[in-house]
């Protein structure tokens, strides 16, 4: 009788005090994360590239390889023509047991503006590629370096123009953008999902002043502030974070501004398995217990509020046949999801395609960063290779 009184009840709308509850938890986590939809995300939607600077300063290309012979026949001659009158091509060789070191002899023949850098295996004494970047910063006779991977190569012939652009009022980091490119399969969507997903972060969070990290296949600093805080001193054990927690130490809301239209783009490729996928996001997942605390906390509560505001769902699911109650909390927080994510997709001309799919891809990939976290508490990943 008890029990049908309480159903009569929840016809009725009277809830009982501990089912509010659920509502008012439910309705906070959703509107936690609509803060970050609207504060953070949204303003990415609207995008406007800064005219070819007057003064077009001298800056170094950094590129550092491993093993990379295919991607460096493809890539130095894309990264060489450059609508750029004052750049050179650092390629440092990081004790590749390939063909890169030939490949490389043969290009600098054709490209005076290009110096490489040898390391063999037994002088290579750093985690990672932070000892080759570091060879690669001190021999650049530049003050502005540019940063970007073997793989990638630029979206535009004045991709150099661009990202030199916002060097103005002071500014002296560029947190640049990097899509994957459009393949075929569920993993290629994934990949460019939470590509898109991290690029909204990093870049809407230093849009609003609280820049915390970078993605090193586009970046660029001034080498001044590399050797002020000593390189990648405080972290060199680690296997990243020559990217993520040197922007972490060096930016600021003054000197730090974003670059991701079309031509201050660089392209590269999505992992091809997801075992190859893995393992990149658990490397990347080992320097954040090293970030600022403020952007540890704030980072947190975006898959924190995620899985709270869901699990609130998931009960009151269970405990009430009627589902209407809350699907119409869900379905706005879809529409928003949809939204900031084809905005920035569309803003920086990428993968807008991933965006309808924007609710199934975050639950897949909210549950795999779990997995794979847990993984690195047991068992961190091995060097950069």
């Amino acid at each position: 009788m008890e029990s049908n009184w309480a159903w009569i009840e929840h016809e009725y709308g009277y809830f009982p005090l501990w089912a509010w509850l659920i509502l008012v938890v439910m309705c906070f986590f959703g509107l936690m994360q609509l803060f970050y939809f609207v504060r953070y995300f949204a303003p990415l939607g609207k995008i406007k590239a800064d005219e070819r600077a007057l003064k077009q300063p001298g800056v170094s290309v950094i590129v550092c390889a491993r093993n990379e012979e295919d991607n460096l026949m493809i890539n130095v001659p894309r990264l060489m023509e450059q609508d750029y009158p004052n750049f050179e091509l650092i390629v440092v060789n990081d004790s590749s047991y390939d063909d890169t070191a030939d490949i490389l002899k043969a290009l600098s023949i054709n490209y005076p503006k290009m110096h490489v850098i040898h390391i063999d295996e037994d002088k290579q004494n750093m985690q990672g590629k932070k000892f080759a970047l570091t060879l690669g910063i001190k021999a650049a006779k530049n003050d502005i370096v540019i940063l970007t991977d073997a793989d990638c190569y630029p979206r535009s012939h004045d991709w150099l123009s661009s990202i030199v652009a916002k060097y103005k009022d002071g500014k002296q980091v560029v947190l640049g953008y990097s899509p994957f490119k459009k393949e075929l399969g569920w993993l290629n969507k994934l990949a460019r999902f939470d590509n898109v997903w991290v690029g909204m972060q990093y870049l809407g969070m230093a849009k609003a002043g609280i820049p915390y990290m970078g993605v090193g296949r586009n970046l660029s600093y001034y080498t001044d502030l590399f050797f002020k805080v000593g390189g990648f001193k405080s972290h060199y054990s680690l296997t990243s974070g020559d990217d993520d927690l040197l922007i972490n130490q060096i930016a600021n809301k003054a000197n730090c501004v974003v670059a991701y239209d079309k031509d201050s783009q660089t392209i590269s490729s999505a992992k091809k398995t997801m075992s190859e996928w893995k393992i990149q996001k658990r490397r990347h997942f080992t320097t954040s217990p090293m970030y600022k605390s403020s952007d540890k906390r704030r980072l947190a509560m975006l898959p924190f509020s995620w899985f709270a505001f869901h699990a609130m769902i998931l009960t009151w699911v269970i405990l009430f046949p009627q589902f209407w109650y809350v699907a119409s909390v869900l379905v706005i927080r879809w529409i928003f999801l949809v939204w900031v994510t084809y905005r920035f997709a569309k803003a920086s001309d990428q993968s807008k395609d991933v965006a309808w799919l924007a609710p199934i891809l975050e639950v897949q990939l909210n549950f795999l960063h779990v997995s794979l976290y847990m993984s690195n508490l047991i068992r961190k990943p091995q060097k950069w290779s």
